[in-house]
């Protein structure tokens, strides 16, 4: 079955209020009970409750979270060196002059310490500038994506995007359901994670802060460029994350994840006399079992000393990884606690009539044409319009059967008239996921409001991927898939509604054309209503239940 994310979003522009408050799952199941996790339960309560004295608003929740060693692992050596290393390897061969650079041959022996010598790395320094400078940012990227895409970690043999932790990604979806911004405040290179933070952690370059240098711009003959250099290089780490916070985030943290006394000036920057309440974390690498166990003595970065010196008179909670999580990474066994089957992830949707079917046939073959690798629309990916995607109990699955067919029963659905009126798409890496997009009407809207009202009750606020009816291959797109479907309310909302039927997949570059083209608009209308449990990247995938709306 061939499916994509971001398939045929319809979200209401009000909630409704006076129902009764939905069910509420553990947003932390990777967490073993105790003052770790309380700490955080603690701290959102605190900050986010109306009229308390501690509420701070929405704009000011912002929350960084340092990348290695606190969000995904940084030994054998952090994964950006890996990069590099693996880089060299392939280039080699097949240019001499390189292979006869010290500072290669001391990073192709793996002798970090030479690479390390003199107050500014200058043998890192070197390196970095072989492997990251010299092309355009697009090329960089291309570079990282095909990287990621072969490469695999020493001791887990796994993609390096899959060995996120499992407790952390629940954290950041935890933090964003609860109005946080969350943000990546790291020594790694920007351009580096800005490539893969969007889809593994849910967080979108432009709120990825990192070490960076001056880039040039070019006009070419075939359009503009940037060029990346090594001039004017800005280190973002130890006492020079706070400068990037102020530089590029603009406003203090509440909030503050790190894992090294390289995150020590952040943590008390973030909270040091902040005006606002505020929270520090430090994750201790305790587990030699499942990840690895360090503090003083780390076989390259990550030197914990100093940082669980100050946690106890600063209030930082310190995470011991061994006894504080039930599990480190999600390819590891779920918690025996959190029965997977407990949660369904559904999507309630309308079908189009046959003349917004032949419409998105039409484009779907178009774009087979010059991406046979997408999907078709077929009996495993029926053209549709989302009106809401959540999760809810398995157990109560039949009181939402009951309370939409309500919904759907009173409304004369059917007599809707839609009006489609252009093309779209959403980047997904180097290709996007294309679609035709309807104006959205008051009727539909109320359709949406009544729909969520309904449901309201039985909804909880996050699942695991045994919620959908398939994992993906990675795991980084698991828990793409889980943020999307858990923040869908919020993030779908008001002026970020888009109703659309997705039609297939092809390179932007040919997307781009096709949007920039005359679109004849139509009308349509709905035929039927459903829901659906959701599949890999967020597909209809399973039908649980079925209304034919003609009167």
């Amino acid at each position: 079955m061939k499916v994509v994310l971001f398939t045929l979003t319809l979200l209401t522009l009000v909630i409704a209020t006076g129902t009764a408050a939905p069910t509420v799952a553990d947003p932390l199941p990777s967490w073993n009970e105790g003052p770790a996790k309380q700490s955080i339960f603690t701290f959102v309560e605190k900050v986010t409750k109306e009229g308390s004295p501690d509420f701070v608003p929405v704009p000011e929740r912002i929350a960084v979270f340092d990348n290695d060693g606190t969000l995904w692992p940084e030994d054998p050596i952090p994964f950006q060196a890996a990069f590099v290393f693996d880089e060299l390897k392939r280039r080699v061969p097949n240019e001499p002059k390189l292979a006869e650079d010290p500072m290669v041959q001391a990073a192709l022996a793996g002798d970090l310490a030479k690479l390390l010598e003199g107050p500014h790395h200058d043998g890192l320094m070197r390196i970095l500038a072989l492997t990251h400078t010299g092309m355009t940012t697009v090329e960089f990227q291309k570079t990282v994506e095909v990287w990621l895409a072969t490469a695999k970690h020493p001791r887990f043999n796994k993609p390096y995007t899959q060995l996120t932790y499992q407790p952390m990604q629940e954290v950041l979806r935890y933090l964003r359901a609860n109005g946080f911004k969350t943000f990546i405040v790291s020594g790694g290179g920007a351009d580096f994670m800005r490539v893969w933070a969007e889809r593994v952690y849910g967080i979108p370059p432009e709120q990825v802060v990192g070490s960076t240098a001056l880039t040039k711009f070019e006009l070419r003959d075939t359009g503009p460029v940037l060029i990346k250099t090594m001039e004017h290089a800005f280190v973002d780490d130890k006492a020079g994350k706070p400068v990037g916070i102020h530089q590029f985030i603009g406003r203090r943290p509440i909030a503050c994840f790190g894992n090294s006394d390289g995150d020590l000036q952040m943590l008390q920057y973030t909270t040091i006399n902040n005006p606002r309440p505020s929270f520090g974390l430090i994750v201790h690498h305790t587990d030699a079992d499942r990840e690895y166990a360090y503090d003083a003595h780390p076989k390259s970065s990550g030197k914990l000393v100093e940082g669980l010196k100050e946690a106890p008179t600063r209030g930082w909670t310190v995470v011991d990884m061994k006894n504080d999580w039930k599990r480190i990474f999600a390819f590891e066994a779920a918690p025996a606690s959190a029965p997977e089957s407990d949660v369904t992830a559904i999507d309630i949707l309308l079908q189009p009539d046959a003349t917004m079917l032949q419409h998105a046939e039409t484009n779907n073959a178009r774009l087979l044409k010059v991406f046979p690798q997408g999907f078709a629309l077929d009996a495993s990916h029926r053209p549709h319009i989302t009106l809401l995607q959540c999760f809810v109990r398995t157990a109560d699955l039949d009181k939402v059967y009951d309370a939409a067919g309500k919904v759907f029963g009173s409304a004369n659905v059917n007599a809707m008239k839609l009006e489609a009126f252009k093309y779209y798409y959403a980047p997904a890496g180097t290709n996007g996921v294309a679609g035709i997009c309807a104006k959205p009407t008051l009727s539909i809207l109320k359709l949406q409001a009544d729909i969520l009202a309904a449901v309201k009750p039985w909804m909880v606020e996050t699942g695991s991927i045994g919620a959908f009816t398939a994992p993906h291959h990675d795991s980084a797109t698991d828990q793409g898939l889980i943020a999307y479907v858990s923040t869908f309310v919020p993030n779908m909302s008001g002026e970020k509604f888009n109703p659309h039927v997705s039609t297939g997949v092809a390179p932007r570059g040919y997307l781009d054309k096709m949007l920039a083209e005359p679109f004849e608009s139509f009308t349509f209308s709905p035929a039927g209503a459903a829901i659906y449990q959701l599949g890999p990247f967020g597909t209809a995938a399973k039908q649980l239940k079925a209304w034919d709306l003609k009167r």
